[in-house]
């Protein structure tokens, strides 16, 4: 099988540098480029705010696809949401996926002085926010009243005939419900909660997704693993990377991403994906 790749890069370096990663990303045949979309600087000397950076990305390229991974209602609100992805979407010519998440407890939490959030508060949170950003994208002026957020005739530029896509990352029955209502994308990752592995894990979690579609009566959303941040190792040599997307692509991942190549491995994993076949 041939593999159909996306990769999480990110907006830790001078943008010519940054700039250089994307436009070989898309010379490679990278599907979308999904990018970290945090606050604060969290001991690193440069991060840079995920939208601008998406920004300028979509207008240095023509192919790859771009969109967050994930935004959180952490510091971000529905409104300024809203209206920053109708901007992405304009400057993309369509190829943003606005990717949204609960958010953790964490620095990006804790940075606007809000007070800690239990996980079911964070869950309640995550709900009405992608609520609010579906319904600021599709109306044209809506005021909103909610538990965490307001809008006040929000005349943002929603509502016209294409709103950009919804991916919701969630690994929860309360958020895979959410994306079961909502999502265009599920996004999920290599890490276990209740499961004995990545793979395991992913397959309960694409089970959940299933039987909540079939509650909604909605067609279950293309879905996105993200493999290296937790238990998988594509990018340890070229089998390895064809062995990952063949065995999740048969659980029924739509697409695989890969962490961008950093650090004192970047080199080699690099080579990995220039060796590499891939299918856009």
């Amino acid at each position: 099988m041939r593999p159909k790749i996306d990769a999480v890069m990110w907006p830790d370096g001078p943008w010519p540098q940054l700039r250089r990663e994307w436009e070989h990303a898309e010379r490679l045949g990278i599907g979308r480029g999904w990018l970290w979309d945090h606050l604060v600087l969290g001991g690193r000397p440069v991060w840079h705010d995920a939208y601008a950076i998406l920004a300028a990305a979509a207008a240095s390229t023509s192919t790859i696809g771009v969109g967050t991974m994930v935004t959180a209602p952490n510091f971000r609100h529905p409104v300024t949401t809203a209206k920053a992805a109708l901007a992405l979407d304009e400057v993309s010519g369509g190829r943003f996926v606005l990717g949204l998440g609960a958010g953790g407890a964490g620095a990006d939490a804790e940075a606007l002085g809000t007070p800690p959030l239990t996980p079911a508060e964070r869950a309640r949170r995550f709900a009405e926010f992608t609520e609010h950003v579906h319904t600021l994208l599709t109306r044209p002026a809506p005021t909103l009243e909610g538990e965490w957020f307001t809008a006040r005739a929000a005349e943002l530029g929603g509502g016209l005939p294409r709103r950009p896509p919804l991916a919701v990352a969630a690994t929860g029955p309360r958020g895979i419900a959410l994306a079961a209502e909502r999502a265009d994308w599920f996004v999920t990752q290599d890490i276990v909660r209740t499961a004995a592995t990545p793979y395991a894990e992913v397959a309960r979690q694409f089970a959940m997704l299933r039987e909540a579609c079939s509650r909604t009566g909605r067609a279950t959303p293309s879905s996105v693993v993200v493999l290296g941040y937790g238990g998988e190792r594509p990018l340890d040599s070229v089998e390895a990377l064809h062995d990952c997307v063949g065995r999740y692509a048969e659980l029924g991942a739509t697409r695989v991403a890969v962490l961008w190549p950093r650090g004192d491995e970047a080199a080699r994993q690099l080579a990995v994906l220039e060796k590499a076949e891939f299918t856009a």
